[in-house]
């Protein structure tokens, strides 16, 4: 069973994703962000990742961000 400290911090990391997820389609579907700029947002966040890419943890939210781009903002529209 996870610790009070481990929940929090799934917790807080669900959460934070599931925000700024709505936040960035809010952006693009009021046309504040264009595709490209929304898919460059994705980009940034995938480079913040490089540190911890190599964790289990680092690289399922990368594949995460990689799901967006590959769905909900793909180039293909």
């Amino acid at each position: 069973m996870a610790d009070t400290n481990e929940i929090l911090g799934m917790s807080t990391a669900l959460a934070g994703g599931a925000v700024a997820t709505a936040l960035l389609q809010a952006l693009f579907d009021k046309d504040i962000l264009s595709l490209d700029e929304a898919r460059g947002v994705l980009q940034s966040a995938i480079r913040s990742l490089a540190p911890v890419m190599q964790t289990p943890a680092g690289f399922r939210a990368s594949q995460v961000i990689g799901d967006l781009q590959r769905g909900k903002f793909s180039a293909r529209g």
